[in-house]
């Protein structure tokens, strides 16, 4: 059996075809020949797992909470309606915030350390690879393991119980340069196009990546950050890890990140929703 080309030359190769008008009219794609071995998968999904399987009140208390604000959800708190409203959980954790987690006896802090060191090394390569399609400078995306700001999120969907209008994962655009999804074989992930929502496979091992509002503006618009959503799943659990490419707060485009940031948190506290790109477009 050939061998498969590496991820940079495979990559490089796909944005020379037509495949470039796609992305840049979608603002998706998914990967394969990133290097990331299946084992590694494995044990984040494990670890990803045990995590939610923990108590609420452990989930909510001083082992996680003390290490960030914001760092477990169950829903959306600012709802203000059942349509912005989430059935999920989602654990929120800042690559500054990993080494104060402790292993606490399993292999937690490792597992998510060797996750995130091989995730920002296939986002650094597609960062550098969209960015010179567009001329756009390097310097944004210079060591983007070191970039803060950065996060990843562990999601958990559970089976819908109170009808069809409940979404797993309300619409929206990605705050990001670029989102990359690690999720099960179970689906639920659907992106908008031309006015209609579009359901997005799953396929073992391969990683989806969405453009975000800050590459959008970043791009001049060329790459559009693409709204999505989760519909829960019907009778089972689904998983699935977000990892998400974050500036520094002062990193300026037409507006610093820090004023997105606050401006989309408080959209979010004020409306129940984010606002999003527009917001600064209008």
């Amino acid at each position: 059996m050939a061998s498969r080309p590496p991820f940079e030359t495979h990559f490089s190769s796909i944005l020379e075809t037509p495949f470039r008008d796609q992305l840049q009219k979608g603002g998706v794609f998914q990967v394969v020949n990133h290097g990331i071995h299946k084992e590694v998968f494995e044990m984040m999904f494990c670890e990803d797992k045990k995590l939610f399987d923990r108590s609420f009140n452990e989930k909510v208390r001083e082992k996680f909470s003390d290490l960030s604000k914001n760092c477990y959800r169950w829903g959306n708190p600012n709802a203000t309606s059942p349509a912005q409203y989430s059935f999920s959980e989602a654990f929120h954790i800042t690559l500054a915030e990993i080494s104060s987690y402790s292993n606490d006896g399993n292999n937690f802090r490792t597992t998510i350390a060797m996750y995130v060191q091989e995730i920002a090394r296939v986002a650094q390569m597609i960062c550098e690879i969209l960015g010179n399609q567009v001329n756009v400078n390097s310097k944004y995306f210079e060591n983007i393991y070191a970039l803060q700001n950065s996060f990843l999120r562990l999601n958990k969907y559970h089976p819908c119980v109170f009808g069809s209008q409940m979404f797993g994962l309300v619409p929206h655009t990605d705050t990001s340069f670029i989102t990359i999804l690690s999720q099960d074989q179970i689906g639920g992930l659907e992106l908008k196009k031309n006015g209609q929502w579009i359901g997005v496979k799953p396929y073992s091992e391969a990683l989806t990546v969405n453009i975000g509002d800050m590459f959008q503006a970043l791009s001049n618009g060329v790459y559009q950050s693409v709204r999505h959503r989760v519909i829960p799943p019907a009778n089972v659990e689904r998983f699935s890890i977000a990892f998400f490419v974050c500036p520094y707060h002062e990193t300026e485009i037409e507006f610093s990140f820090r004023e997105y940031k606050e401006q989309s948190e408080r959209d979010v506290k004020e409306t129940g929703d984010k606002v999003g790109l527009s917001r600064f477009l209008i």
